[in-house]
């Protein structure tokens, strides 16, 4: 999203309820499978920069419910017709 607080495309397409609430930015490293930088794990220890929590002011993550209502199968497919642009 434009204020950054959704970390990949398969996060923004999921309701959001689910996606995620708190997560680290700052990685260089991409998530091929998710479309959008790793968050979490032992390949983003080394490269922390910032947490981000969506539940502060401003950091929200609601808004945008394109492709929300998909099915994972199409989501999926969404996301891998996506990578080819």
């Amino acid at each position: 999203m434009h204020n950054g607080s959704v970390p990949t495309l398969w996060d923004l397409l999921q309701p959001p309820e689910q996606r995620p609430q708190v997560f680290y930015t700052g990685s260089d490293i991409y998530d091929q499978e998710k479309v959008g930088f790793v968050t979490h794990g032992a390949q983003m220890k080394a490269s922390v920069d910032f947490k981000y929590d969506t539940r502060l002011e401003g950091n929200h993550n609601g808004g945008h419910l394109y492709g929300t209502q998909l099915s994972d199968v199409d989501k999926r497919a969404l996301i891998e017709f996506m990578k080819t642009l």
